[in-house]
Order: structure tokens, then C-alpha cells, then sequence
């Protein structure tokens, strides 16, 4: 028989695993950054496992672009694993980077802040990739477009027990800082509290849109208490963790990178230069030579 509740238990048990990990660590580990680290890994395990596999999942990378600047270390990155050339390993080109998540056990006010200051870091990057004659000319002409990274905090709960103090910890202004005119940047942002919910926007609307996880009553016993708009409210964690997770992969699978990207625009002068050999018998000369 169909099972209309499959979804809601699946969610229920990916967060048991998920608090069960966090939990396990935060008592174990004796050194606060320690224990922040593995939450970062269970958040990431979770994300790696529902996505898609063309999105390549890291945890504690550095993003850079072809300029040589590298934002600060970033909790998570989420990156197009189909075209990542490997022997990068933890350094990740902007061109091929979906979303850079800043990941906090207890979420304040303050690590709000550290936390957009980080991704001001990740905005500043030059995202736009450097294209041949042939690739200006196709975009153009297919209209092709190329998005900066998606902007994500996650946290395990705050230290608020009122989502409208949550939600302002975010300001949409945020979104607008050192937008360049002359390109076409949309810049979305996503964040999620497993004890409130999560607040989703873009630059292309200017809308804030935000969703507090409302537990059912029957679910009351796994839900977590919080106030908004002065009324009490249950939160479901599971609940704020699914919607966190379909919201970001809605987000990623609708943010295009541009299939033009080039490896070589990262290469210094030294590695740039080669020469081709177009008379063959020069490289049978040095061939018979090194024989």
C-alpha cells in the first residue's frame, strides 16, 4: 500500500542521525573547534548524500579565481564534479563552484555576522570566466548565462528562541553589496536554523521570503519551541531540515555555470607558453637524439 507519510519518517531519520552525530561529537571532542568541524562533516554527509551526483561536495576548501584571490576557508562547497580537475583537490575555481555553505553548531548574533562576513570574502572573487572568441560569440548568441556562488548558512539551532530575531540576523541588503552594474550578477542566499525554519532570497526579485517549520500535532513530541509574530509556536526540525534540502537543491539545479570555463585562464605566463612543433622533422631529429 502506498505509504503517505514515507517522506516525513525518511526526514525524521535523517535528522536522528544527523543530531546523533552532532551530539556525539560536541560531548566527545574536547576542543570546541574539533567538534565544529565533524558537525560540518555530518551536515555535509547529509547534503552529499541527497544530491545529485554531478554536485561534488567538500568540506573545509578554499575558493579562489584566476587573479590569484582566495576567500577565507569555507565550511562546505558544493562544485560541479564533472568538470573539477582533480589534482586541485581542496582548491576550488570559482567558475565551478554551485554554493559555499558557512555551517554553526549554535548560531548567535555574532557568528551571524562571521559568517556574512565570510561570504562578503566569496563575493568578492571575479566568477566570470575567461572566454575564447568562440565562447563570446556563443554566448551571445544562446544567450548563455553564469551565476556567482549561492550563499548558505546552515546551523543546528540559535541561541534565539524567536524567528523574527532570527530573520533579521539576515538583511537583503546584504545581497546588494558590491553589485557591479555592468554585469548581469544575480546573487541568491539561503539559511537555515533546524529550531526555526529558513529564509530564502534573491537579487532578482528583491523578495524575502521566509518559512517557519510549524510542527503537526502529531509530531509535537519531536518539535522544538520558538515565538513568532508573539505567538508560541512547535518547530520541526525534521521539517526545517527537508525544506532547507529542497530548497537548495530547487536553488542549484536552476544555477547555470558556464559550460565555456577554461582550466588554462588559471596558468601563469611560465605555464602558458608552449611551442608547436609543425615541422616534423625536427621532432624526429630529437626523438633519434634522446634514442
Amino acid at each position: 500500500m502506498p505509504d503517505g507519510k514515507f517522506l516525513g519518517r525518511y526526514f525524521q531519520a535523517v535528522l536522528d542521525k544527523l543530531n546523533a552525530d552532532a551530539l556525539h561529537y560536541n560531548r566527545e571532542l574536547p576542543h570546541h573547534g574539533l567538534a565544529g568541524a565533524e558537525n560540518e562533516q555530518a551536515i555535509g554527509d547529509v547534503i552529499r548524500n541527497f544530491l545529485p551526483r554531478k554536485f561534488g561536495v567538500e568540506v573545509n576548501a578554499l575558493v579562489i579565481d584566476r587573479h590569484g584571490t582566495v576567500s577565507k576557508q569555507s565550511d562546505i562547497v558544493i562544485y560541479d564534479d564533472e568538470r573539477f580537475p582533480k589534482y586541485f583537490r581542496k582548491v576550488f575555481p570559482v567558475e565551478l563552484v554551485y554554493c559555499v555553505v558557512e555551517v554553526k553548531t549554535v548560531l548567535t548574533s555574532q557568528q551571524a555576522n562571521e559568517a556574512l562576513d565570510n561570504l562578503r570574502a566569496l563575493n568578492k572573487l571575479d566568477f566570470r570566466p575567461l572566454l575564447t572568441n568562440f565562447w563570446q560569440t556563443r554566448t551571445k548568441e544562446q544567450k548563455l548565462l553564469h551565476y556567482p556562488p549561492l550563499n548558505v548558512v546552515f546551523a543546528y539551532e540559535t541561541d534565539t528562541s524567536c524567528f523574527e530575531t532570527f530573520a533579521r540576523w539576515f538583511p537583503f541588503q546584504f545581497l546588494g553589496e558590491g553589485l557591479r552594474a555592468e554585469y548581469l550578477e544575480i546573487r541568491s542566499f539561503l539559511a537555515c536554523a533546524l529550531n526555526q525554519g529558513i529564509i530564502d532570497m534573491s537579487s532578482t526579485d528583491g523578495y524575502v521570503r521566509r518559512w517557519l517549520a510549524e510542527a503537526e500535532d502529531s509530531r509535537k513530541a519531536q518539535s522544538l519551541p520558538t515565538r513568532a509574530y508573539d505567538q508560541d509556536v512547535f518547530v520541526d526540525p525534521a521539517k526545517s531540515l527537508f525544506l532547507f534540502l529542497e530548497h537548495l537543491w530547487t536553488r542549484l539545479s536552476t544555477h547555470p555555470l558556464h559550460p565555456g570555463f577554461d582550466i588554462r585562464s588559471y596558468l601563469n605566463e611560465e605555464l602558458g607558453k608552449v611551442i608547436q612543433v609543425t615541422d616534423e622533422r625536427v621532432y624526429l631529429q630529437n626523438s633519434n637524439r634522446s634514442g
